[in-house]
């Protein structure tokens, strides 16, 4: 079994984390499925998709994250942040254009900030039903504080229950872990980097966005 693509973190670093041999592959088959049970559950709990993924206009399957109302207004909120890069914005079937200097307001173009994932058009965007569409990459990277900080918490979500199953207390057999539901109970057993895990979860929540 592979973990899912957008999990928060992977075999081996659960190993490490754990103290177990990266060659030791007793555990593989239940780590991967706590792997991706505690990141469906981060995921969840904070209502974001927090690895970075890009999202395509064009795909069924993203509309809910790049098909927007309009409202006339010159600020529009993409559901998924912090935004890293921005392919296409469509008012009406029509491509908007980046805007080209730094100084954009009243421009003709757009303007992205990061962090809130949130889109500015001088211009306002055209009311309407889904006729905004944006295709972009959101989500914390490899490389950034926040994507280690919520890699060490799925990794000890991971390593709480996976106690638990070795010695035998969850009540069911180890092979049906992946149907283990974390609950906000689990996280008074976490704590990273000196921070409590309810409190990671808290600040990551949703804040923008969500149309």
């Amino acid at each position: 079994m592979a973990v899912v693509s957008w999990a928060l973190t992977d075999l081996e670093n659960v190993k490490r984390f754990l103290g177990i041999s990266i060659s030791d592959t007793t555990h593989n088959v239940l780590l991967q499925r706590l792997i991706d049970s505690a990141s469906s559950y981060v995921e969840k709990a904070t209502d974001r998709l927090l690895l970075a993924r890009n999202f395509d206009k064009a795909i069924a399957a993203d509309r809910e994250n790049t098909w927007y109302n309009g409202d006339g207004s010159a600020v529009l909120f993409l559901k998924q942040y912090p935004v890293n890069s921005i392919s296409a914005v469509e008012i009406n079937g029509s491509s908007l254009a980046a805007a080209g200097t730094t100084d954009y307001y009243g421009s003709t173009g757009y303007a992205f900030f990061e962090r809130q994932g949130k889109l500015y058009y001088a211009n306002g965007f055209t009311t309407g039903i889904q006729n905004i569409r944006v295709s972009y990459n959101a989500g914390y990277a490899n490389s950034t504080p926040e994507r280690e900080e919520l890699r060490e918490l799925c990794n000890a979500l991971v390593a709480l229950v996976h106690k638990s199953a070795v010695k035998g207390t969850l009540g069911f057999k180890s092979e049906r872990i992946g149907l283990y539901a974390y609950t906000k109970g689990d996280l008074k057993g976490v704590d990273i980097f000196g921070i409590h895990g309810e409190e990671i979860i808290f600040r990551y929540k949703r804040k923008w966005g969500g149309q």
